[in-house]
C-alpha cells in the first residue's frame, strides 16, 4: 500500500523547493549495458565508480529501501552587468559555482523533509541523503520522478528551470506512491554537440568526460597540453552546451535566496585571483562548490586563461610567479603562458626557468615553449 506524496511535496514547497518527486527503489537494470560500455571505452572518471551494480541497485545503499524523494534545486541567479572599471584580463565560472555551494542547499532541503516526514510519520523509518557524491545514477532517477527530461548532452533538464539545477536524492523505507516520468523527450537538434569547444559530446547521450571543460578544469594534476588551448578563459566548469540548449532559452531563474548572491563572480579578474590568500579563498570561493577542488587548480586554470588570452601586459606577474611561486604545478603552466605570449620578456623567462627551475618537468615545459613558434 503506497504512501499518498502529496504531504512531500507541501513539505518541500514551505521549505522553497518547488521541484520535487518520488520514485520507486527499483533496480535500474536498463541502464547496467550503457555502463559496461562505458568501462570498455574507458569513460569512466576517477569521480565515479566503475562497478555498474552500485549504479543502478539503490538497496545496497539503504536496506530495504523503497522509495526515492528527489530533489531539483535551480541554482542560476539572475545576471545583473556591472561596467568594467578595468581592462584587466578576466576568466569564466560556471553558473553552478557561483553562489553558495549546492551541496550545502540540497543537504538543508532533504533535512526539512525528512524533519517534516518525521513529524507526519514518527522515527521509526530508515533514509539516506545523497548529493553529487552518490554511487546512484542521480540524473535517471531524478528523470524517473517526473522531474525532467534527459538532454543529448546528458544533463537533465527541468521544464521550468532547465538544465541549471542540482540534483539531490533522498532514499526511505517509506513506501510512497510513485510519480510518472514526464514521456518527453529532448529535442535533438544536436545545437550542444556542434557548440561543444573540444567535441566531448561523441553522440546523443554520449559523452567523454576526458575531453569536457568541465570535468578538466575539476581534474587534479597537470592540465593536458593538447587541451589547454581549448581551455579558452574557463577556470572552472563550462556552460557551453547548456547556453545553446533550447530548453534553457526560457529558463526561468532561481526563487532561492541563497542563489543570488556570488562569492564566486561570473567573470573574475584573473591577476587577483593569482594572489589570493589561503583566508581569502576560505571566505569566498571555498563557499561555493568550486572549493573543494582547493585553490592551486583555480590558480591552475587562472594561468592557462592568460595564456589563451595572450596579454603582454600580463607578462610581468607571470614571470614573477614562474620565478617564485614553491608550487611546480603552477610553474609548469605559467611557462605554457609565458610561451603563448612569446614576446621578448617572456622568452627571457622562459629562458632563465629552462636553465635554472628545480623541477625537471617545469624546464621540460619551459623548453617546449621556447621551442614552439
Amino acid at each position: 500500500m503506497f504512501i499518498n506524496g502529496r504531504i512531500i511535496k507541501e513539505i518541500a514547497l514551505s521549505s522553497g523547493a518547488d521541484q520535487v518527486g518520488i520514485t520507486t527503489a527499483e533496480p535500474l537494470f536498463y541502464m547496467k549495458e550503457r555502463l559496461e560500455n562505458r568501462k570498455k571505452e574507458h569513460r569512466i572518471t576517477p569521480f565515479e565508480t566503475s562497478e555498474p551494480y552500485s549504479r543502478i541497485k539503490p538497496g545496497l545503499l539503504l536496506q530495504d529501501c523503497q522509495s526515492i524523494i528527489t530533489i531539483a534545486a535551480p541554482y542560476a541567479a539572475a545576471e545583473h552587468p556591472v561596467p568594467q572599471k578595468t581592462a584587466e584580463p578576466t576568466g569564466k565560472v560556471a553558473r553552478c559555482a557561483r553562489s553558495l555551494d549546492y551541496h550545502v542547499l540540497i543537504e538543508t532541503l532533504c533535512r526539512q523533509i525528512i524533519k517534516g516526514l518525521q513529524q507526519e510519520f514518527g522515527t521509526g523509518f530508515e533514509y539516506r541523503i545523497l548529493c553529487d557524491r552518490s554511487p546512484l545514477l542521480e540524473r535517471e532517477l531524478v528523470s524517473n520522478s517526473g522531474l525532467g527530461l534527459i538532454g543529448e548532452n546528458c544533463t537533465l533538464i527541468n521544464h521550468r528551470y532547465g538544465s541549471y539545477t542540482a540534483l539531490g536524492t533522498i532514499l526511505t523505507t517509506l513506501a510512497f506512491e510513485p510519480d510518472q516520468p514526464e514521456g518527453k523527450h529532448c529535442m535533438q537538434c544536436g545545437r550542444c554537440r556542434e557548440a561543444c569547444p573540444t567535441g566531448a559530446l561523441l553522440a546523443p547521450y554520449i559523452i567523454n568526460p576526458y575531453l569536457c571543460l568541465s570535468y578538466l578544469t575539476q581534474a587534479s594534476g597537470c592540465f593536458p597540453r593538447t587541451m589547454r588551448s581549448k581551455m579558452d578563459r574557463q577556470i572552472y566548469g563550462c556552460d557551453i552546451c547548456q547556453e545553446i540548449c533550447p530548453h534553457n532559452q526560457d529558463a526561468k531563474c532561481s526563487p532561492i535566496p541563497e542563489m543570488a548572491f556570488s562569492f564566486f563572480p561570473a567573470k573574475p579578474l584573473l591577476l587577483p585571483l593569482l594572489r589570493l590568500t589561503q583566508k581569502e579563498f576560505k571566505t569566498t570561493i571555498n563557499l561555493t562548490s568550486a572549493g573543494w577542488r582547493g585553490k592551486t587548480i583555480l590558480q591552475r586554470n587562472a594561468v592557462i586563461a592568460l595564456g589563451n588570452i595572450k596579454d603582454p601586459h600580463t607578462v610581468k606577474p607571470l614571470a614573477a610567479i614562474l620565478k617564485n611561486d614553491n608550487r611546480a604545478i603552477i610553474r609548469l603552466h605559467t611557462a605554457w603562458a609565458l610561451g603563448r605570449i612569446r614576446n621578448g620578456k617572456a622568452l627571457f623567462a622562459l629562458e632563465k626557468a629552462y636553465h635554472n627551475d628545480p623541477d625537471l618537468e617545469v624546464r621540460k615545459e619551459a623548453k617546449l615553449a621556447l621551442q614552439e613558434n
